[in-house]
């Protein structure tokens, strides 16, 4: 379509419209106190909001390190706050503090309140750590009353909160404590009583004994051969000797101890000097036995002495058989008291191991107890510090970052833009229905429609013509039609008056006249 033909097609709208020009000012009324009556019956709905801040620095933190926490909050801040604020409870506290505890007489009511109130609230997630939160409501004084009283309530909460849970996790770890001490008190002293009433050792112990005791036995086992060997030899020995022996035989004796103890004195005078008192020992012996020699030498040698003297090897002999015979019987005593005590060994490993079973028990349940009880005292010393620094205000704190302002301005389309729009949207609407009645029905209205429905050529095109008569009365229609516009308007706007400062027509009329 050309823009000629658009043109020409709102001069035949606007013909149409002048033909029924007192209908059409009837229809734009209509629509326009229609439109209006929308805005009235509408309800203003007024906005406010406030920015919190969710404040997690502090300088407890770095300093203590791992030795205390401070309550958190969750990762999503904008969920955790939004839950805070949907819950029941604290909408329960905000419309008994606002409207009153007995402002709703039935519990229905006051449930459709507080789902009235969710739905109006909004909470939106900044960027860092700040959270809007928006309310929205018929009345501008409730609106700004009750999203303080939100925020109010929602911070106190917070702060009670993390006090209550810190003061609550150390009054648990408090009581596991205690709990874990007297269960270390009562393994203490089990392990001490079993302890006391046994004195059997430990299988080590008891192990290294008995291999003590089975290395002595052998040995005492070869010892009493040994012995058993040194009594047939000297039993052998004495067999073959005489009991009396002559005075050189006596002094062939002598001379033999006194090369034992010269060749004892050169051993020592390897190691030691002459003043070593084991080798002046050896001298005053070697001197007696010198000494005993030269006495046997020069005494007269008779043959009934010779007769009547002991030998003094047999004599020797017997002694040493006697003095073997001895450490034999007691080498054998002494192997029955220590196989005794081998076989009392092996009772204590029976009682040991016996009782290693309920040791062990013991012993663990002592040892977990009182790791529990020492991480027990580590983690409430940790409580109460973090319990001290949420009392003190440290953690994260929810703190006020941007107050809530007082709406004075409805939000969104208020009253006064239905009242400028109405007539704009009622003109437009009637011209479009003329508009599209001119495109889609079928009379016709211009030359160009003849060219396309018939196919043959339009010669000539002549102007409506308005007699003097017709443009006298058009001049009367439009005077009415003035008129009757002035009395709408007034009347439109005499209406919108009332509605917006609540007055009545008298009044404006009185107030005309003064």
């Amino acid at each position: 379509m050309e823009i000629n033909e658009i043109f020409t097609y709102i001069k035949v709208v606007w013909r149409e419209l002048s033909q029924r020009k007192f209908k059409v000012a009837i229809a734009v009324t209509i629509a326009s106190f229609a439109i209006m009556l929308v805005g009235m019956l509408r309800p203003a709905n007024y906005s406010s909001g406030v920015t919190i801040y969710a404040d997690n620095q502090n300088i407890i933190k770095p300093l203590l390190g791992t030795k205390a926490s401070v309550t958190g909050v969750k990762q999503n801040r904008t969920a955790q706050v939004r839950d805070i604020i949907y819950s029941p409870r604290l909408l329960t506290q905000v419309i008994n503090s606002v409207y009153g505890d007995n402002a709703f007489r039935t519990p229905q009511s006051k449930e459709e309140k507080i789902s009235q109130l969710r739905k109006n609230i909004e909470v939106n997630g900044l960027s860092g750590n700040y959270i809007k939160i928006i309310y929205k409501d018929d009345s501008a004084e409730k609106t700004f009353q009750i999203l303080n009283k939100i925020v109010e309530l929602f911070i106190q909460n917070s702060t009670n909160s993390k006090r209550k849970e810190s003061r609550n996790a150390f009054n648990f770890i408090e009581q596991q404590t205690e709990s874990y001490k007297a269960l270390l008190l009562n393994a203490e002293t089990k392990l001490k009583t079993f302890q006391s009433n046994n004195f059997d050792g430990t299988e080590s112990e008891v192990n290294s004994r008995i291999a003590t005791l089975r290395a002595t036995l052998e040995e005492m086992k070869i010892q009493i051969q040994e012995s058993d060997t040194r009594i047939a030899s000297l039993e052998k020995q004495l067999s073959g000797e005489s009991k009396f022996a002559s005075n050189d035989y006596e002094s062939a004796v002598y001379h033999t101890k006194l090369k034992r103890l010269e060749q004892q004195k050169s051993e020592l005078l390897l190691e030691y000097r002459d003043d070593y008192p084991a080798i002046t020992k050896l001298n005053f012996q070697i001197e007696d036995i010198k000494q005993t020699i030269t006495e046997v030498n020069n005494a007269e040698q008779t043959d009934t002495d010779i007769d009547s003297d002991f030998n003094p090897l047999y004599q020797e002999l017997r002694s040493k058989l006697s003095f073997a015979k001895v450490e034999k019987q007691t080498l054998l005593n002494r192997l029955n008291s220590f196989n005794q005590l081998l076989t009392e060994a092996y009772e204590r490993r029976i009682r040991i191991a016996n009782n290693k079973a309920e040791l062990s028990e013991l012993t663990r349940d002592y040892s977990v107890f009182q790791l529990q009880y020492e991480d027990m005292l580590a983690k409430k010393e940790k409580a109460r510090i973090s319990m001290i620094l949420d009392i003190q205000g440290q953690g994260v704190n929810y703190k006020l970052q941007e107050a809530a302002a007082y709406p004075t301005i409805p939000s969104g389309p208020r009253f006064l833009h239905f009242f400028i729009a109405a007539p704009i949207i009622s003109i437009t609407l009637i011209f479009m229905i003329f508009l599209a009645k001119a495109l889609f029905d079928n009379r016709i209205r211009l030359s160009s429609q003849l060219n396309m429905l018939e196919q043959l050529p339009v010669l000539a095109t002549l102007k409506h013509v308005v007699s003097l008569q017709e443009k006298s009365q058009r001049r009367k229609q439009n005077a009415l039609l003035f008129v009757y516009s002035m009395i709408m308007a007034a009347s439109y706007t005499l209406v919108a008056i009332n509605h917006k400062y609540d007055g009545t027509l008298i009044q404006y009329l009185n107030l005309g006249a003064i």
